[in-house]
């Protein structure tokens, strides 16, 4: 991938809020590091409201935009202490977290007009990739029997019960709480991912195909064929992983790379996937080289190139003041997210440096062979 390097309207929004917050933190008595919230559970359900309606006057959605910003940034603190555990406990996953993207939030405030913003449970969410099946319910078990506060609200096994667009994860929702700070032990949820690489590497396609085509495959909304073909490969590697297999797909996976096959050679998804490609704009060596910290990802498909700004630890209150801005300035897919070192994110967010080569070699490498084997 080509490196750039420039500097943008990107670089300027940051380089005021950090001016902004350094002179700030200088008047601050007890220099608080992560935003709290700011206001009351009516009024952030009335910011929900105000978005999911239609015929809202452009003042108020902006207002209600400036309570889920600070709704959304307060989940911060959070989201860093249960990914801290998680990542101590499972030194050898790749554990990653983000704050859910506005453009995400909104969307699913408009499909669910009556969902409670102040119950939304994935504004803050975590992932954790292990390698095998047993290991995603290893690392699940040994989280619920640990000493950990939090409360578990809800949790879904799609792994056993694959949703049928082919998804497949262990979700967990925990509520926060903290014997340190009563500011977070509010409706603070925050959303656990368990999932396999193999899992992955079919989420990570799915989101790519995605921002490609401009629909919602994971809400099982698009082209019906593309639908199809992702459902079908899910089944696929349910059977390699020895698990259910989707809803209204074949349970011989001979029949299911016959679908897939005569899907790709009408449709061409696996070539356009392997053509999807982006230049990199800047990341510092020293950031590439740093511990855990924090990444505003800009994904600009149209001129196929990735902006990547990194920040300290320290500045998370910078850096999700400057996710909140860029977000409202661009109409580009950014997200804020938080990983123990550059490589580690490549490996979790390839989606945005449009790195799904694992997926096309896996699909022409499970085509060859059942093709040779059906010949």
């Amino acid at each position: 991938m080509k490196l750039m390097q420039n500097k943008n309207y990107y670089d300027i929004i940051i380089e005021n809020i950090t001016k902004e917050w350094y002179d700030s933190m200088s008047k601050k008595p007890n220099n608080e590091k992560w935003e709290i919230s700011r206001y009351s559970k009516s009024e952030i359900n009335k910011a929900g409201s105000i978005i999911a309606n239609p015929n809202s006057s452009q003042e108020k959605r902006d207002n209600a935009l400036i309570v889920l910003n600070n709704w959304r940034a307060a989940h911060a603190y959070p989201l860093q202490v249960i990914s801290s555990n998680l990542r101590l406990r499972n030194p050898n996953a790749v554990v990653v977290q983000r704050l859910k993207r506005l453009e995400s939030i909104i969307g699913k405030i408009e499909r669910y007009p009556d969902m409670s913003l102040y119950r939304m449970q994935d504004l803050g969410g975590c992932r954790v990739i292990v390698d095998s099946i047993e290991q995603v319910y290893e690392t699940v078990n040994r989280y619920k029997n640990s000493r950990i506060r939090h409360i578990l609200k809800r949790e879904y096994d799609y792994i056993q019960n694959p949703k049928d667009s082919g998804y497949r994860s262990y979700h967990m929702v925990y509520q926060f709480q903290s014997d340190k700070s009563e500011t977070y032990n509010k409706n603070m949820l925050i959303e656990i991912q368990f999932r396999t690489k193999l899992q992955h590497i079919w989420a990570t396609a799915v989101e790519m195909m995605e921002i490609y085509t401009k629909s919602k495959l994971k809400s099982s909304q698009g082209d019906e064929n593309i639908l199809r073909f992702f459902s079908l490969v899910s089944s696929v590697l349910a059977i390699q992983e020895g698990t259910s297999i989707c809803p209204n797909t074949s349970d011989w996976i001979d029949e299911l790379v016959t679908e897939i096959k005569s899907l790709d050679e009408k449709h061409n998804i696996i070539a356009t996937l392997s053509g999807l490609n982006v230049a990199i704009d800047y990341v510092k060596e020293k950031d590439k080289n740093s511990k855990t910290g924090y990444y505003i990802l800009i994904l600009d498909y149209k001129r196929k190139v990735v902006s990547i700004r990194a920040f300290k630890s320290s500045n998370i209150e910078i850096a999700t003041k400057a996710y909140g801005q860029i977000e409202n300035q661009t109409d580009k897919n950014v997200v804020l997210v938080s990983a123990n070192s550059f490589d580690t994110l490549r490996e979790a967010y390839p989606n945005y440096f449009v790195d799904i080569s694992g997926f096309v070699d896996m699909m022409r490498g499970i085509i060859k062979k059942h093709g040779d084997i059906l010949k």
